[in-house]
């Protein structure tokens, strides 16, 4: 993946989704490599991705982040590699473990050390990346 030097990173949960992808097509058009998008309260940054990935079509697309107590760590592997598989690897997973505030009033779930809790769940994911059911079903 070639990411570039020049990328954009905006805030778009205010956007419908068609004005998100017009905006995304925009931000392509003026020559930016990537359009990082973020995760906190509103969209959910996997599914938006895929719409913004399947509404471009050389833009790379990033997570910036993704909150890693949104979903397990099975289901974010299982998502990276469907989203770049099916955009010809132009996902980025940008991953992060947010705030106190957000994880534990929010979310409802517990905030702890946060280097040990991101190598605890990277862990699981790599687990997963090499498990058999990662690689598509060839025919």
């Amino acid at each position: 993946m070639k990411i570039g030097r020049l990328g954009v990173w905006a805030q778009v949960d205010c956007l419908t989704a068609s004005a998100e992808a017009e905006f995304a097509r925009d931000v392509e058009q003026w020559g930016y490599s990537a359009l990082w998008t973020p995760e906190a309260m509103g969209r959910d940054v996997l599914v938006n991705s895929a719409w913004l990935l399947a509404n471009t079509r050389k833009l790379v697309i990033a997570s910036g982040i993704a909150n890693i107590f949104a979903r397990d760590a099975m289901a974010m592997a299982a998502a990276r590699v469907q989203l770049n598989e099916q955009s010809g690897g132009r996902f980025l997973l940008g991953m992060g473990i947010s705030h106190a505030p957000i994880v534990s009033a929010i979310r409802g779930h517990i905030y702890e050390k946060p280097v040990r809790t991101m190598r605890t769940y990277v862990e699981a994911m790599r687990m997963r990346s090499t498990a058999r059911h990662d690689r598509p079903i060839r025919r």
